[in-house]
This record gives C-alpha cells, structure tokens and sequence, in this order.
C-alpha cells in the first residue's frame, strides 16, 4: 500500500515538472502545428482544443501552421499525400492562404478552423468557401494554388519531414520552437490545460484559475 502511494506521488510530481516545462517567451507561448487536410486527429485537435484554447487566450499565443503532413515526392518531384489528390491539394491551399494572411493571425486561425469544420470545404469539396469567409482575393488565391513548387512548398517540406521525423504524428504539436515528444503527447491529451498553466506561472499574464 505505501509503494503504491509512493508511486502516485512520484507520478504526480512527474506530471507537475513536465507541465512547469512549457513556459512563456516573452510573455506568450508559441504553438507550431502540423496539420494535413484528411486527417481526423487534426480535426479533432483543430476543433476540439485549438480553437477553444485560442478564444481563450489569443493574446498570449503566437500560432504557426505547418500545412504538410506525410506527403512525399516521387522522382519527377509529384507529391503525393496520405490521404490522396484532395489531400494534396487541400494542404496546398492552406499553405497560399495563410501565407496571404500573413500578419493576422485571427484570420490565419479562423481560417484553419473553418477549413477543419464540416462540411471540410477545402478536402471534401475542392472549394474557396473559408478562404472567401475570411475576405481574401480568390482571383491571388487561385493563382497561388495553380502555381506550387514554389518557397511555400519548400519551407513547409522541410518543416513537415522535420516534425514527422520527430514525433511521428499528425499532427504535430510544438511549443517555443522546441520538439518535445512529451509535450507533443500532452498536447493532444490537454492542450487547454497546458498552455493555462504556462501562462498562469508567468505573472504579467494575470491568467489564474487552471484545472489540473
């Protein structure tokens, strides 16, 4: 009986130094997320944790969208992607438009969450619809989707294979810049929790109150 209560402390404390380990920068926490257009994980993430956290406490978030997932290319440089030609094409979508949002982040979340809510306009329908309902140009839009192969893809290839590499699932959840296999995993477990408390043990916050 004593060992197993020895043991729930020792897990306890555990948990406590790897929450304490997520810490603001400046006062804000930077989540980087790799996310991939037909995967359920990332809509569960988007929708069930991201989006909430982020209504929440968007002043103290710097958010960064890692638009890839497991795509590979073949010799002749043609991607291809997990979940198929949609997938494929859906990513590249979300890569031109946030990058046309760039500097709004507001727009750059709410843009990722209509893409990750049903009816899933970009994978599931081939359409601009979130694009549109955030007020960007269709006519730059199009022409960023006509045109891949470009920095955007480059960037996001060798960001996406770094954090798959890494973690070895989408998505892929960093914090700080900094690929933490635990933090990933809580992040997918807690995610609200987590960055709650990182920003409750920096006092210039003034963001109290965090479930355990």
């Amino acid at each position: 009986m004593a060992a197993g209560y020895m043991f729930t402390i020792l897990a306890c404390l555990f948990l406590v130094l790897k929450v304490d380990g997520l810490e603001t920068v400046n006062g804000k926490v930077k989540v980087t997320i790799q996310t991939t257009s037909g995967c359920g994980d990332t809509v569960r993430f988007i929708r069930d944790d991201l989006a909430p956290t982020y209504e929440l406490y968007k002043d103290f978030m710097e958010v960064d969208f890692v638009p890839w997932g497991r795509a590979t290319r073949n010799e002749d440089g043609v991607l291809s992607c997990q979940f198929g030609e949609n997938d494929c094409w859906a990513n590249r979508l979300h890569r031109c438009a946030l990058n046309l949002l760039k500097g709004n982040q507001d727009a750059q979340v709410h843009y990722m969450t209509c893409e990750y809510t049903t009816p899933f306009p970009s994978y599931l329908q081939g359409s601009y619809l979130c694009a549109h309902a955030v007020g960007l140009s269709l006519v730059d839009v199009d022409y960023c989707v006509a045109n891949p192969g470009d920095e955007l893809d480059l960037a996001a290839e060798v960001k996406g294979n770094e954090l798959t590499q890494a973690l070895n699932f989408i998505p892929s959840v960093v914090f700080n810049d900094h690929i933490d296999p635990v933090l990933h995993n809580q992040a997918l477990q807690r995610f609200l929790n987590l960055i709650c408390l990182a920003l409750a043990n920096d006092p210039q916050t003034g963001v109290r109150d965090c479930a355990v």
